[in-house]
Protein backbone atom coordinates (compact mmCIF):
# COMPACT_ATOMS: atom_id res chain seq x y z
CA UNK A 1 0.00 0.00 0.00
CA UNK A 2 1.16 3.65 -1.26
CA UNK A 3 2.01 5.68 1.85
CA UNK A 4 -0.92 8.21 0.61
CA UNK A 5 -3.46 5.13 0.99
CA UNK A 6 -1.84 4.00 4.44
CA UNK A 7 -2.19 7.48 5.65
CA UNK A 8 -5.67 7.87 4.59
CA UNK A 9 -6.91 4.49 4.98
CA UNK A 10 -8.61 5.51 8.23
CA UNK A 11 -10.44 8.25 6.61
CA UNK A 12 -11.80 6.66 2.94
CA UNK A 13 -12.87 3.41 2.77
CA UNK A 14 -12.37 0.70 -0.30
CA UNK A 15 -9.25 2.44 -1.23
CA UNK A 16 -10.87 5.03 -3.29
CA UNK A 17 -12.46 8.44 -2.58
CA UNK A 18 -15.56 8.52 -0.82
CA UNK A 19 -16.76 12.21 -0.78
CA UNK A 20 -20.41 12.64 0.72
CA UNK A 21 -23.27 11.69 -1.24
CA UNK A 22 -25.77 14.25 -0.58
CA UNK A 23 -29.34 14.63 -1.76
CA UNK A 24 -30.92 17.51 -3.56
CA UNK A 25 -33.88 18.08 -5.51
CA UNK A 26 -35.80 20.95 -6.72
CA UNK A 27 -39.49 20.97 -6.13
CA UNK A 28 -41.67 21.06 -9.11
CA UNK A 29 -43.87 24.22 -8.57
CA UNK A 30 -46.16 24.36 -11.82
CA UNK A 31 -46.95 20.70 -12.85
CA UNK A 32 -48.58 21.66 -15.82
CA UNK A 33 -46.02 22.81 -18.24
CA UNK A 34 -44.70 19.03 -18.46
CA UNK A 35 -46.79 18.90 -21.84
CA UNK A 36 -44.89 21.30 -23.64
CA UNK A 37 -43.94 19.83 -26.49
CA UNK A 38 -39.78 18.39 -26.68
CA UNK A 39 -39.57 20.00 -29.74
CA UNK A 40 -36.89 22.35 -29.36
CA UNK A 41 -38.58 23.99 -32.97
CA UNK A 42 -42.05 24.43 -30.69
CA UNK A 43 -40.28 25.41 -27.54
CA UNK A 44 -40.62 29.74 -28.15
CA UNK A 45 -43.74 29.39 -29.19
CA UNK A 46 -44.87 27.25 -26.35
CA UNK A 47 -42.87 29.40 -23.90
CA UNK A 48 -44.76 32.68 -25.15
CA UNK A 49 -47.91 30.85 -24.75
CA UNK A 50 -47.21 30.18 -21.06
CA UNK A 51 -46.33 33.60 -20.22
CA UNK A 52 -49.52 35.01 -21.83
CA UNK A 53 -52.00 32.05 -20.36
CA UNK A 54 -50.31 32.82 -16.85
CA UNK A 55 -51.86 36.70 -17.20
CA UNK A 56 -51.09 38.98 -13.77
CA UNK A 57 -50.66 35.65 -11.59
CA UNK A 58 -47.62 36.76 -9.28
CA UNK A 59 -45.40 33.41 -8.88
CA UNK A 60 -45.42 33.06 -5.05
CA UNK A 61 -41.11 32.26 -3.71
CA UNK A 62 -42.40 30.15 -0.99
CA UNK A 63 -43.77 27.57 -3.52
CA UNK A 64 -40.11 27.45 -4.69
CA UNK A 65 -38.28 27.41 -1.96
CA UNK A 66 -36.58 31.54 -3.11
CA UNK A 67 -38.54 32.88 -0.32
CA UNK A 68 -35.88 35.42 0.87
CA UNK A 69 -33.77 34.56 -1.40
CA UNK A 70 -34.51 36.68 -5.02
CA UNK A 71 -32.94 39.55 -6.74
CA UNK A 72 -35.24 42.47 -6.27
CA UNK A 73 -37.34 43.79 -9.41
CA UNK A 74 -35.56 44.76 -12.50
CA UNK A 75 -32.53 42.97 -11.44
CA UNK A 76 -31.46 39.47 -13.59
CA UNK A 77 -29.51 36.69 -12.59
CA UNK A 78 -26.57 36.56 -14.82
CA UNK A 79 -25.84 33.36 -16.10
CA UNK A 80 -22.20 32.83 -17.88
CA UNK A 81 -22.35 29.81 -20.26
CA UNK A 82 -18.43 29.14 -21.40
CA UNK A 83 -17.47 28.07 -25.20
CA UNK A 84 -21.11 26.44 -25.65
CA UNK A 85 -23.14 28.80 -28.39
CA UNK A 86 -25.48 25.59 -28.95
CA UNK A 87 -26.07 25.28 -25.00
CA UNK A 88 -26.37 29.04 -24.34
CA UNK A 89 -29.12 29.09 -27.37
CA UNK A 90 -31.07 26.36 -25.33
CA UNK A 91 -31.47 27.49 -22.30
CA UNK A 92 -31.96 30.95 -23.59
CA UNK A 93 -35.32 29.75 -25.05
CA UNK A 94 -36.59 28.88 -21.48
CA UNK A 95 -36.09 32.27 -19.86
CA UNK A 96 -39.92 32.75 -19.93
CA UNK A 97 -40.46 29.96 -18.62
CA UNK A 98 -38.41 30.09 -15.44
CA UNK A 99 -39.68 33.44 -15.05
CA UNK A 100 -42.74 32.45 -14.96
CA UNK A 101 -42.13 29.78 -12.20
CA UNK A 102 -39.52 30.98 -10.11
CA UNK A 103 -40.65 34.56 -10.39
CA UNK A 104 -37.54 36.20 -11.34
CA UNK A 105 -35.11 36.72 -14.37
CA UNK A 106 -31.79 35.86 -15.62
CA UNK A 107 -29.57 36.26 -18.58
CA UNK A 108 -27.18 34.52 -20.54
CA UNK A 109 -23.77 35.68 -20.69
CA UNK A 110 -21.50 33.52 -23.39
CA UNK A 111 -18.31 33.89 -22.55
CA UNK A 112 -15.04 31.45 -23.49
CA UNK A 113 -12.30 29.67 -21.38
CA UNK A 114 -9.95 32.53 -21.72
CA UNK A 115 -12.27 34.64 -19.81
CA UNK A 116 -12.06 32.40 -16.59
CA UNK A 117 -8.32 32.27 -16.96
CA UNK A 118 -8.16 35.92 -15.62
CA UNK A 119 -7.00 37.03 -12.08
CA UNK A 120 -10.44 38.19 -11.37
CA UNK A 121 -13.51 36.01 -10.15
CA UNK A 122 -16.04 35.88 -13.19
CA UNK A 123 -19.05 38.61 -12.92
CA UNK A 124 -21.81 35.73 -12.74
CA UNK A 125 -24.55 34.77 -10.38
CA UNK A 126 -23.71 30.99 -12.01
CA UNK A 127 -21.45 29.52 -14.44
CA UNK A 128 -21.65 26.59 -16.77
CA UNK A 129 -18.33 25.49 -17.78
CA UNK A 130 -16.36 22.04 -18.32
CA UNK A 131 -15.76 20.06 -15.37
CA UNK A 132 -11.84 20.55 -15.80
CA UNK A 133 -12.52 23.87 -14.70
CA UNK A 134 -13.67 23.17 -11.26
CA UNK A 135 -9.82 23.26 -9.88
CA UNK A 136 -9.08 26.63 -11.03
CA UNK A 137 -12.63 28.10 -9.89
CA UNK A 138 -12.48 26.34 -6.49
CA UNK A 139 -8.62 26.56 -5.43
CA UNK A 140 -9.19 30.49 -6.21
CA UNK A 141 -12.49 30.80 -4.12
CA UNK A 142 -14.68 31.76 -6.55
CA UNK A 143 -17.08 28.92 -6.32
CA UNK A 144 -19.33 28.16 -3.43
CA UNK A 145 -20.75 25.07 -2.49
CA UNK A 146 -23.74 23.90 -3.20
CA UNK A 147 -26.63 25.01 -0.62
CA UNK A 148 -26.97 22.56 2.45
CA UNK A 149 -30.54 23.71 2.27
CA UNK A 150 -31.20 22.59 -0.69
CA UNK A 151 -29.22 19.29 -0.47
CA UNK A 152 -31.42 18.10 2.50
CA UNK A 153 -34.40 18.18 0.44
CA UNK A 154 -34.90 15.00 -1.70
CA UNK A 155 -37.77 13.97 -4.03
CA UNK A 156 -35.49 11.61 -5.92
CA UNK A 157 -33.74 14.24 -8.53
CA UNK A 158 -30.52 14.57 -7.17
CA UNK A 159 -30.01 10.42 -6.47
CA UNK A 160 -31.00 9.55 -10.04
CA UNK A 161 -27.88 11.19 -11.47
CA UNK A 162 -25.35 8.45 -12.11
CA UNK A 163 -22.97 8.19 -9.30
CA UNK A 164 -19.86 9.13 -10.62
CA UNK A 165 -20.92 12.65 -11.34
CA UNK A 166 -23.24 13.30 -8.80
CA UNK A 167 -20.41 12.00 -6.07
CA UNK A 168 -16.92 12.48 -7.80
CA UNK A 169 -17.10 14.83 -10.91
CA UNK A 170 -19.44 17.32 -8.83
CA UNK A 171 -17.29 17.32 -5.63
CA UNK A 172 -14.07 19.23 -4.53
CA UNK A 173 -12.60 18.95 -1.39
CA UNK A 174 -14.95 16.46 -0.17
CA UNK A 175 -17.83 19.10 -0.98
CA UNK A 176 -20.85 19.15 -3.69
CA UNK A 177 -19.90 22.47 -5.75
CA UNK A 178 -21.20 21.75 -8.74
CA UNK A 179 -24.45 20.69 -10.72
CA UNK A 180 -23.69 18.02 -13.90
CA UNK A 181 -25.43 18.91 -16.76
CA UNK A 182 -23.83 15.81 -18.82
CA UNK A 183 -20.08 14.22 -18.85
CA UNK A 184 -19.70 12.14 -21.98
CA UNK A 185 -17.10 9.29 -21.39
CA UNK A 186 -14.87 7.84 -24.98
CA UNK A 187 -17.09 4.78 -26.52
CA UNK A 188 -16.18 2.35 -28.44
CA UNK A 189 -18.27 2.39 -32.04
CA UNK A 190 -18.08 -1.14 -33.78
CA UNK A 191 -19.57 -2.16 -37.14
CA UNK A 192 -22.17 -4.93 -35.76
CA UNK A 193 -22.20 -6.48 -39.37
CA UNK A 194 -18.97 -6.95 -39.44
CA UNK A 195 -18.33 -7.86 -36.47
CA UNK A 196 -21.29 -10.23 -36.78
CA UNK A 197 -19.37 -11.83 -40.41
CA UNK A 198 -16.13 -12.46 -38.64
CA UNK A 199 -18.03 -14.39 -35.47
CA UNK A 200 -16.11 -12.08 -32.99
CA UNK A 201 -17.66 -9.53 -30.02
CA UNK A 202 -16.94 -6.08 -29.03
CA UNK A 203 -13.31 -6.21 -27.44
CA UNK A 204 -12.89 -6.59 -23.66
CA UNK A 205 -9.29 -5.93 -23.34
CA UNK A 206 -7.02 -3.66 -25.49
CA UNK A 207 -5.30 -6.54 -26.85
CA UNK A 208 -8.50 -7.95 -27.88
CA UNK A 209 -9.10 -4.35 -29.24
CA UNK A 210 -5.99 -4.67 -31.56
CA UNK A 211 -6.43 -7.98 -32.33
CA UNK A 212 -10.24 -6.74 -33.87
CA UNK A 213 -8.59 -3.40 -35.84
CA UNK A 214 -6.06 -6.00 -37.20
CA UNK A 215 -8.89 -7.98 -38.55
CA UNK A 216 -11.00 -5.56 -39.83
CA UNK A 217 -8.12 -3.49 -41.27
CA UNK A 218 -7.90 -6.38 -44.25
CA UNK A 219 -10.30 -5.85 -46.60
CA UNK A 220 -9.52 -9.77 -47.91
CA UNK A 221 -11.49 -10.92 -44.33
CA UNK A 222 -14.60 -8.58 -45.38
CA UNK A 223 -14.92 -9.02 -48.61
CA UNK A 224 -17.34 -6.12 -49.95
CA UNK A 225 -18.93 -5.85 -46.83
CA UNK A 226 -15.84 -3.12 -46.41
CA UNK A 227 -17.29 -0.83 -48.78
CA UNK A 228 -16.00 0.46 -52.49
CA UNK A 229 -12.31 -0.51 -53.11
CA UNK A 230 -12.03 3.36 -53.67
CA UNK A 231 -13.43 4.46 -50.70
CA UNK A 232 -10.38 4.58 -47.58
CA UNK A 233 -10.63 1.65 -44.86
CA UNK A 234 -9.20 1.20 -42.18
CA UNK A 235 -9.21 -0.96 -38.80
CA UNK A 236 -9.57 1.50 -36.11
CA UNK A 237 -9.58 5.61 -36.03
CA UNK A 238 -8.93 7.16 -32.50
CA UNK A 239 -8.99 11.32 -31.88
CA UNK A 240 -4.90 11.86 -31.36
CA UNK A 241 -5.15 15.88 -32.42
CA UNK A 242 -4.49 18.56 -30.41
CA UNK A 243 -6.90 18.62 -26.65
CA UNK A 244 -7.52 14.88 -27.08
CA UNK A 245 -4.24 13.05 -27.78
CA UNK A 246 -3.43 13.09 -24.20
CA UNK A 247 -6.76 12.07 -23.26
CA UNK A 248 -6.77 9.31 -25.73
CA UNK A 249 -3.53 8.29 -24.00
CA UNK A 250 -5.18 8.60 -20.58
CA UNK A 251 -8.61 6.34 -21.23
CA UNK A 252 -6.35 3.78 -22.35
CA UNK A 253 -3.67 3.77 -19.69
CA UNK A 254 -6.76 4.59 -16.93
CA UNK A 255 -7.41 0.23 -16.60
CA UNK A 256 -3.24 -0.05 -15.97
CA UNK A 257 -2.97 2.73 -13.30
CA UNK A 258 -5.66 2.67 -11.59
CA UNK A 259 -4.81 0.51 -8.54
CA UNK A 260 -7.40 -0.06 -5.22
CA UNK A 261 -4.30 0.01 -3.00
CA UNK A 262 -2.97 3.10 -4.77
CA UNK A 263 -3.82 6.89 -4.83
CA UNK A 264 -0.94 7.76 -6.81
CA UNK A 265 -2.10 7.68 -10.24
CA UNK A 266 -0.56 10.70 -12.85
CA UNK A 267 1.17 12.05 -9.70
CA UNK A 268 3.01 10.90 -6.28
CA UNK A 269 -0.11 12.05 -4.58
CA UNK A 270 2.99 12.87 -1.79
CA UNK A 271 5.55 14.58 -3.40
CA UNK A 272 3.78 15.58 -7.21
CA UNK A 273 6.21 13.56 -8.98
CA UNK A 274 4.59 12.70 -12.23
CA UNK A 275 3.86 9.02 -12.62
CA UNK A 276 3.38 9.37 -16.95
CA UNK A 277 6.71 7.66 -17.74
CA UNK A 278 5.89 4.47 -15.54
CA UNK A 279 5.22 1.41 -17.05
CA UNK A 280 1.03 1.62 -17.07
CA UNK A 281 1.42 4.67 -19.59
CA UNK A 282 4.50 3.34 -21.88
CA UNK A 283 2.13 -0.23 -22.33
CA UNK A 284 -0.77 1.90 -23.36
CA UNK A 285 1.09 4.20 -25.57
CA UNK A 286 2.99 1.42 -27.33
CA UNK A 287 -0.52 -0.39 -27.65
CA UNK A 288 -1.93 3.17 -29.03
CA UNK A 289 1.17 3.67 -31.14
CA UNK A 290 0.52 0.05 -32.65
CA UNK A 291 -3.41 0.65 -33.32
CA UNK A 292 -2.73 4.41 -34.90
CA UNK A 293 -0.51 2.20 -37.32
CA UNK A 294 -4.01 -0.08 -38.52
CA UNK A 295 -5.61 3.88 -38.97
CA UNK A 296 -5.26 6.65 -41.71
CA UNK A 297 -1.08 6.31 -43.10
CA UNK A 298 -1.18 10.04 -42.69
CA UNK A 299 0.06 10.92 -39.53
CA UNK A 300 -0.58 14.30 -39.79
CA UNK A 301 -4.24 13.62 -40.34
CA UNK A 302 -4.26 11.57 -37.57
CA UNK A 303 -2.82 13.79 -35.18
CA UNK A 304 -5.10 16.53 -36.36
CA UNK A 305 -8.61 14.29 -35.32
CA UNK A 306 -11.13 14.84 -32.94
CA UNK A 307 -14.06 13.12 -31.39
CA UNK A 308 -16.13 14.63 -34.14
CA UNK A 309 -13.99 14.41 -37.27
CA UNK A 310 -13.70 10.20 -35.71
CA UNK A 311 -17.29 10.15 -35.57
CA UNK A 312 -17.97 11.44 -39.17
CA UNK A 313 -15.47 8.61 -40.39
CA UNK A 314 -17.21 6.27 -38.96
CA UNK A 315 -20.27 6.79 -40.42
CA UNK A 316 -18.90 7.30 -43.71
CA UNK A 317 -17.84 3.98 -43.88
CA UNK A 318 -14.21 4.20 -43.34
CA UNK A 319 -13.47 2.13 -40.27
CA UNK A 320 -14.35 -0.94 -38.44
CA UNK A 321 -13.83 0.60 -35.12
CA UNK A 322 -13.76 4.49 -33.89
CA UNK A 323 -13.90 6.10 -30.51
CA UNK A 324 -15.70 8.62 -29.59
CA UNK A 325 -19.28 9.20 -28.28
CA UNK A 326 -22.75 9.70 -29.68
CA UNK A 327 -24.49 12.74 -29.78
CA UNK A 328 -27.68 14.37 -31.27
CA UNK A 329 -25.84 17.29 -31.86
CA UNK A 330 -23.82 15.88 -34.39
CA UNK A 331 -24.94 15.93 -37.88
CA UNK A 332 -23.49 14.20 -40.47
CA UNK A 333 -21.81 15.77 -43.50
CA UNK A 334 -22.87 13.69 -46.34
CA UNK A 335 -24.66 10.23 -46.28
CA UNK A 336 -23.86 7.24 -44.41
CA UNK A 337 -22.13 4.07 -45.43
CA UNK A 338 -24.47 1.72 -46.86
CA UNK A 339 -25.16 -1.09 -44.98
CA UNK A 340 -23.47 0.35 -41.47
CA UNK A 341 -25.48 -1.33 -38.30
CA UNK A 342 -23.97 0.05 -35.49
CA UNK A 343 -22.45 -1.18 -32.12
CA UNK A 344 -21.61 0.84 -28.89
CA UNK A 345 -19.54 -0.78 -26.55
CA UNK A 346 -17.29 0.75 -22.98
CA UNK A 347 -13.68 1.30 -24.08
CA UNK A 348 -11.59 -1.82 -23.34
CA UNK A 349 -10.63 -2.66 -19.23
CA UNK A 350 -7.88 -4.84 -17.92
CA UNK A 351 -7.39 -7.98 -15.69
CA UNK A 352 -3.90 -6.43 -15.30
CA UNK A 353 -3.42 -3.48 -12.93
CA UNK A 354 0.03 -1.58 -11.74
CA UNK A 355 1.27 -1.54 -8.48
CA UNK A 356 2.49 1.78 -8.13
CA UNK A 357 3.99 0.75 -4.59
CA UNK A 358 5.41 -2.70 -5.02
CA UNK A 359 6.59 -1.28 -8.60
CA UNK A 360 4.98 -4.42 -10.03
CA UNK A 361 2.20 -5.91 -12.46
CA UNK A 362 -0.75 -7.48 -10.10
CA UNK A 363 -3.82 -9.11 -11.30
CA UNK A 364 -7.86 -7.51 -10.29
CA UNK A 365 -9.45 -9.35 -8.03
CA UNK A 366 -12.39 -11.56 -8.99
CA UNK A 367 -14.92 -8.79 -7.58
CA UNK A 368 -13.24 -5.93 -9.07
CA UNK A 369 -14.16 -3.80 -12.09
CA UNK A 370 -11.99 -4.18 -14.93
CA UNK A 371 -13.14 -1.24 -16.31
CA UNK A 372 -11.52 1.83 -15.55
CA UNK A 373 -13.29 5.08 -16.63
CA UNK A 374 -11.81 8.41 -17.39
CA UNK A 375 -13.88 11.29 -16.20
CA UNK A 376 -13.79 14.61 -17.20
CA UNK A 377 -12.82 14.48 -20.83
CA UNK A 378 -15.90 16.80 -21.80
CA UNK A 379 -19.01 17.56 -20.32
CA UNK A 380 -21.00 20.21 -18.97
CA UNK A 381 -20.98 21.16 -15.16
CA UNK A 382 -22.90 24.47 -13.16
CA UNK A 383 -21.43 26.34 -10.41
CA UNK A 384 -22.57 28.93 -8.25
CA UNK A 385 -19.88 32.07 -8.38
CA UNK A 386 -18.72 32.90 -4.95
CA UNK A 387 -19.36 36.70 -5.63
CA UNK A 388 -23.28 35.84 -6.08
CA UNK A 389 -25.66 38.41 -4.12
CA UNK A 390 -28.33 35.60 -5.23
CA UNK A 391 -26.53 32.12 -4.43
CA UNK A 392 -30.03 30.37 -3.53
CA UNK A 393 -32.26 31.38 -6.41
CA UNK A 394 -28.53 30.56 -8.58
CA UNK A 395 -28.57 27.12 -7.43
CA UNK A 396 -32.33 26.61 -8.31
CA UNK A 397 -31.72 27.79 -11.62
CA UNK A 398 -29.08 25.04 -12.22
CA UNK A 399 -30.99 22.49 -10.76
CA UNK A 400 -34.12 23.56 -12.73
CA UNK A 401 -32.45 23.74 -16.04
CA UNK A 402 -30.65 19.99 -15.92
CA UNK A 403 -33.79 18.56 -13.74
CA UNK A 404 -36.02 15.51 -15.03
CA UNK A 405 -37.63 17.87 -17.28
CA UNK A 406 -35.80 20.24 -19.09
CA UNK A 407 -32.35 18.29 -19.52
CA UNK A 408 -33.61 16.82 -22.66
CA UNK A 409 -33.69 20.56 -23.69
CA UNK A 410 -30.51 21.98 -22.80
CA UNK A 411 -27.82 19.02 -22.10
CA UNK A 412 -29.17 16.98 -25.20
CA UNK A 413 -28.97 20.18 -27.60
CA UNK A 414 -24.85 20.12 -26.78
CA UNK A 415 -22.37 18.22 -28.48
CA UNK A 416 -19.71 18.33 -25.44
CA UNK A 417 -22.84 16.78 -23.20
CA UNK A 418 -24.67 13.43 -23.08
CA UNK A 419 -27.17 11.87 -20.81
CA UNK A 420 -26.64 12.20 -17.04
CA UNK A 421 -29.80 10.99 -15.37
CA UNK A 422 -31.51 7.33 -14.99
CA UNK A 423 -35.11 8.94 -16.71
CA UNK A 424 -32.56 9.71 -19.38
CA UNK A 425 -32.25 5.68 -20.35
CA UNK A 426 -35.98 6.28 -21.13
CA UNK A 427 -35.70 8.38 -24.17
CA UNK A 428 -32.31 7.19 -25.48
CA UNK A 429 -32.93 8.81 -28.74
CA UNK A 430 -32.88 12.17 -27.64
CA UNK A 431 -29.07 11.77 -26.91
CA UNK A 432 -27.93 10.16 -30.04
CA UNK A 433 -27.35 10.98 -33.63
CA UNK A 434 -29.57 10.22 -36.49
CA UNK A 435 -28.10 7.54 -37.99
CA UNK A 436 -28.15 5.56 -34.35
CA UNK A 437 -31.24 2.66 -34.62
CA UNK A 438 -33.37 2.58 -30.97
CA UNK A 439 -31.89 -0.44 -30.19
CA UNK A 440 -28.43 0.90 -30.35
CA UNK A 441 -29.64 3.93 -28.49
CA UNK A 442 -30.52 1.83 -25.71
CA UNK A 443 -27.46 -0.02 -25.53
CA UNK A 444 -25.96 3.28 -25.57
CA UNK A 445 -28.08 4.45 -22.22
CA UNK A 446 -27.28 1.25 -20.76
CA UNK A 447 -23.49 1.19 -21.00
CA UNK A 448 -23.12 4.76 -20.00
CA UNK A 449 -25.55 4.26 -17.13
CA UNK A 450 -23.17 0.94 -16.21
CA UNK A 451 -19.67 3.30 -17.06
CA UNK A 452 -20.80 6.44 -15.21
CA UNK A 453 -21.72 3.81 -11.70
CA UNK A 454 -18.55 2.16 -11.91
CA UNK A 455 -16.78 1.54 -8.33
CA UNK A 456 -13.01 2.39 -10.08
CA UNK A 457 -11.82 5.84 -12.06
CA UNK A 458 -9.61 8.17 -13.11
CA UNK A 459 -9.84 11.90 -13.69
CA UNK A 460 -8.18 13.59 -17.04
CA UNK A 461 -6.95 15.97 -14.39
CA UNK A 462 -8.85 18.45 -12.98
CA UNK A 463 -5.76 21.00 -11.10
CA UNK A 464 -4.80 24.16 -11.99
CA UNK A 465 -2.22 24.09 -15.23
CA UNK A 466 -4.58 21.50 -16.90
CA UNK A 467 -4.16 23.49 -19.94
CA UNK A 468 0.35 23.03 -19.87
CA UNK A 469 -0.27 19.47 -18.30
CA UNK A 470 -2.21 18.05 -21.39
CA UNK A 471 -0.47 19.66 -23.97
CA UNK A 472 2.55 18.11 -22.79
CA UNK A 473 1.01 14.61 -22.82
CA UNK A 474 -0.30 15.82 -26.29
CA UNK A 475 2.93 15.99 -27.92
CA UNK A 476 4.29 12.74 -26.47
CA UNK A 477 1.28 11.16 -27.93
CA UNK A 478 2.08 12.65 -31.66
CA UNK A 479 5.88 12.50 -31.78
CA UNK A 480 5.14 8.59 -30.84
CA UNK A 481 2.65 8.13 -33.39
CA UNK A 482 4.63 10.06 -35.94
CA UNK A 483 7.96 7.64 -35.33
CA UNK A 484 9.55 10.81 -33.84
CA UNK A 485 10.51 8.98 -30.10
CA UNK A 486 9.77 5.66 -28.79
CA UNK A 487 6.91 6.14 -26.56
CA UNK A 488 9.27 5.68 -23.18
CA UNK A 489 11.41 8.79 -24.66
CA UNK A 490 8.10 10.53 -25.63
CA UNK A 491 6.62 9.84 -22.04
CA UNK A 492 9.96 11.04 -20.19
CA UNK A 493 9.76 14.37 -22.11
CA UNK A 494 6.51 15.10 -20.89
CA UNK A 495 7.37 14.41 -17.25
CA UNK A 496 10.28 16.32 -17.20
CA UNK A 497 7.51 19.43 -18.75
CA UNK A 498 5.18 18.21 -15.94
CA UNK A 499 7.80 18.70 -13.47
CA UNK A 500 8.97 21.86 -14.79
CA UNK A 501 5.05 23.22 -14.45
CA UNK A 502 4.66 21.83 -10.71
CA UNK A 503 7.64 23.70 -10.11
CA UNK A 504 6.55 27.39 -11.39
CA UNK A 505 2.79 26.68 -10.03
CA UNK A 506 4.54 25.42 -6.53
CA UNK A 507 4.53 21.90 -5.65
CA UNK A 508 2.83 22.07 -2.26
CA UNK A 509 0.48 24.22 -3.90
CA UNK A 510 -0.32 21.47 -6.90
CA UNK A 511 -0.61 18.76 -4.23
CA UNK A 512 -3.00 20.48 -2.37
CA UNK A 513 -5.02 20.86 -5.52
CA UNK A 514 -4.92 16.88 -6.47
CA UNK A 515 -5.52 15.90 -3.43
CA UNK A 516 -8.88 17.79 -3.03
CA UNK A 517 -9.16 16.59 -6.66
CA UNK A 518 -9.25 12.90 -5.26
CA UNK A 519 -11.32 13.78 -2.55
CA UNK A 520 -8.58 13.59 0.38
CA UNK A 521 -7.99 15.40 2.88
Amino acid sequence: MSQASKSNADRVAGGRPQPANLPFAWRETTPGTREISSSPRWLGAACCLLVLLAGCRTPDPEENGLAGHLPPEGVKLRLVVVDDPVLASAIEQLEAVWNDQAGCEFQVVRASDRDLAGDDPPQADAVICRPCRLGVLAERGWIAPVSESLLQDDDGSWPEIFSLLRAQEAVWAKKVVAVPFGSPVLTCYYRADLLEKLGRRPPQTWAEYHALAELLSDRDNLAEAAGPDDRPWYGAIEPLGTGWAGTMLLARAAPYASHRENYSTVFNVDTMEPLIDGPPFVRALEELVADAALGPPDTDAQTASDPGSVRAAFWQGRCGLAVSWPTAAFKLPGPAGEAIRVGLAELPGSGEVYDVEDRAWDTRRDDEDRHVPLLAVSGRVGVVSGTSQWPEAACQLLFWLSDQQWSTEVSAASPDSTLFRRSHVESPGAWVEEPIPAAAAAEYAALTEQTLSRTQFLFALRIPGRPEYMAALDDAVQQAVRGDRTPREALQEAAARWRKITRRLGTETQRKAYWHSLGLD
